[in-house]
């Protein structure tokens, strides 16, 4: 988990739901150009400024909706699906630049200023998904004359405008606008809940037995001599994966699961309630089966089936891995019956070390932040032939780092790196679309936001996990930027169906077990490159713990899923949650967590958390092109990014990986690393 997928890609998204509800995470926040507020991109934005640039920029999309309203023909491509493209691109502009800003800048004004901003957006995007008088404009438009392009930008329209409503009596589109704008403002408030509630934990120096010397030395001491330690991310890993003290990992993540609660059990059920409305409107039984409509998966029922599946698919290797981790806990407590959530990283680290000679302690020497960003640089240009060079431009914190990318003299587009952590920012980790791109209009432009240790220092240590979660989200980058070339924002970027969406990023990561990769940027203090036996160790270790948390991470799914499944009047949140987590998660649950309240991918993902194993399943088949000609070979990585990654969502995702395999995608070669002990 720990990636958040965030928000609206471009209108599809936004308009498909009925309206930009928001989004936790992954899952890709977008923002617009920040060449068009450069007042906010330097930091030192008047947010009363700001509010009135959004309301200036609403009303002027409104005299465009309101033209293409009163059009009366001839109903051709150029006179109507142009306009409505300019139109679409003009809101992911001001909405995606909003949602980065209301995550990001330091000032907690302009996080405000930017939240009523992307309100105010939202409430444009559901005002033009309800137009009825543009949808009959669209519906008479004949492109069956077209490029393929144009006639999969009409279908998506046609579809999204059915799926938000427009169909309906004046009085029902009404009650979905209300809807749709207090859907966004609960999830707003959860996310902001989420955000701003970091809790923190005193703890005398002897319980930091087995952290790192400089995690310790990077800490505060109070005056009675205790060190406070938060539950961002650069603490609660550590604390989690090295920390002796069973207690002391016990607290945390007491304190940890217990985020935004209680103030998010009413927020949530609120929102639950009015996304089951909706769907009841728009003649769904659930706001799942609303949300799965243009999706892969296709329903709900489908989603539960895929959840199942997995389920049993994992169960062999989750109870061997428990087996595992029991028998090494009853090393230490003879009298330990059961493995505890709080116990699983350690206990996993601790084999990995004992079995498999993997020390993450020992790997942390090779990987300080700057080498690792400069060698997943160097990884891209040497698969696709770019060259990633620094952008000098405004940015929003000093800290944050700006680049371009070139293929020859071409820009292809630009990114943002804002890796660590400081007040007031999002926690997790995330790729951000910051201007979805336009051909011949716009250049795609994103940014990766992370809360890796180290700060300015480009010699802080990072984790072999973080590094993961570094190449996870420069997954989501270059998809945004290789497929940010189409002629309608529609179809542009990272803008497949939502549940192939991970399915890049998430085989980037498979690059951190390449030797040769590795001994490129993974070199300590010392100057000594990443000793092949410990990569091959590492290889070996690579799949210990997968079957444990194959089965947490379908407990994610259901949960995400059975909330928005089920009416809300016939659970409780906590009863349920414990409830699915006894019947998925190999791990009981922890007594007083409450991570319902916590989870943002509620609000983001909403039904849908079931994508992240979907897309792992494709990622796995996929990577087994690049298993049989090599993690290097450049004609692969090229025939990857022409019929993956380049044609953003201008083809249907299961036509875009037949392309690529010369096949179906199937479950063989994700059954199979499974499998394996």
């Amino acid at each position: 988990m720990g990636k958040r997928f965030s928000a609206i890609i471009a209108l599809a998204l936004c308009t498909s739901l009925g309206g930009c509800a928001g989004e936790d995470l992954g899952t890709v926040a977008v923002m617009g150009p920040a060449a068009a507020h450069p007042q906010v991109a330097s930091g030192d934005a008047q947010p009363s400024v700001w509010v009135r640039d959004c309301a200036k920029d609403i009303a002027a999309i409104e005299q465009d909706i309101s033209a293409l309203e009163a059009f009366t023909g001839p109903y051709m491509p150029d006179s109507v699906l142009d306009p409505l493209n300019r139109i679409e691109m003009r809101i992911a502009n001001g909405a995606t630049f909003a949602g980065l800003m209301e995550n990001v800048h330091p000032d907690a004004e302009v996080r405000d200023a930017a939240s009523t901003c992307t309100t105010a957006y939202s409430d444009l995007s559901t005002r033009l998904s309800l137009s009825h008088a543009i949808y009959q404009a669209v519906r008479k438009t004949d492109v069956s004359n077209t490029a393929d392009d144009t006639q999969r930008y009409h279908f998506l329209t046609l579809q999204t405008f059915t799926l938000a409503g427009v169909d309906r009596d004046a009085e029902t589109r009404a009650r979905i606008r209300e809807l749709n704008d207090r859907i966004t403002r609960l999830g707003q408030a959860f996310d902001r809940n989420i955000l701003e509630d970091v809790r923190y934990i005193e703890v005398a120096p002897e319980e930091l037995d087995g952290l790192p010397a400089d995690f310790i030395a990077a800490k505060d001491t109070t005056e009675d001599g205790k060190i406070r330690i938060s539950t961002r991310y650069v603490d609660t890993v550590p604390i989690y994966t090295y920390a002796h003290s069973d207690d002391l990992r016990r607290r945390l993540r007491e304190v940890d699961q217990s985020r935004a609660y209680p103030q998010n059990a009413a927020v949530l059920k609120e929102l639950l309630e009015q996304r089951h409305e909706l769907a009841s409107l728009l003649g769904f039984d659930s706001y799942a089966d609303l949300i799965t409509r243009d999706k892969m998966i296709g329903s709900a029922d489908n989603a539960l089936a895929f959840i199942n599946r997995i389920h049993t698919l994992a169960q062999p290797a989750a109870q061997r891995d428990v087996a595992r981790f029991l028998a090494r806990l009853q090393e230490m407590d003879p009298d330990a019956t059961r493995v505890e959530r709080w116990q699983t990283f350690y206990l996993e680290e601790l084999i990995r070390r004992e079995e498999y000679q993997v020390d993450a302690n020992e790997l942390r020497q090779y990987f300080p932040y700057s080498q690792v960003r400069d060698g997943i640089f160097g990884l891209v240009e040497h698969l696709f032939d770019v060259r990633i060079r620094p952008w000098q431009t405004d940015t929003w914190h000093p800290s944050v780092k700006a680049y371009e990318m070139y293929q020859g003299s071409d820009l292809i587009g630009r990114f943002f790196l804002d890796m660590h952590p400081r007040a007031g920012k999002y926690q997790h980790a995330a790729a951000f679309i910051n201007t979805v791109g336009v051909e011949d209009v716009q250049i795609p432009t994103s940014t990766l936001v992370c809360n890796f240790a180290g700060g300015d220092d480009p010699n802080g240590l990072m984790e072999y996990s973080e590094v993961r979660t570094f190449l996870h989200e420069f997954g989501h980058l270059i998809h945004s930027l290789f497929g940010g070339h189409q002629r309608y924002v529609r179809l542009s970027g990272i803008a497949t169906e939502w549940d192939f969406v991970e399915a890049p990023s998430q085989m980037l990561e498979e690059w951190m077990y390449d030797e040769e990769t590795l001994r490129t940027f993974a070199i300590n203090a010392a100057g000594e490159a990443i000793p092949g036996d410990l990569v091959a160790r590492l290889r070996a270790a690579r799949d210990f713990g997968d079957g444990a948390t194959t089965a947490v991470q379908m407990y994610y799914a259901a949960l995400s899923l059975q909330y928005h499944r089920l009416a809300p009047d016939t659970f409780e949140l906590l009863d349920k949650m414990v409830e699915l987590e006894t019947t998925y998660s190999p791990f009981p649950h922890q007594k007083n967590t409450y991570f319902f309240a916590n989870l943002g991918h509620l609000n983001g993902y909403s039904a849908i958390y079931y994508t992240y194993m979907w897309s792992k399943v494709i990622a796995v088949d996929m990577f087994s092109e690049f298993e049989e000609q090599g993690l290097r070979d450049k004609r692969t990585a090229r025939r990857y990014r022409d019929r993956i990654l380049t044609p953003g969502g201008s083809r249907p995702a299961a036509q875009l990986v037949e392309d690529f395999l010369g096949r179906p995608y199937s479950f063989d070669a994700f059954a199979k690393r499974l499998s394996e002990d």
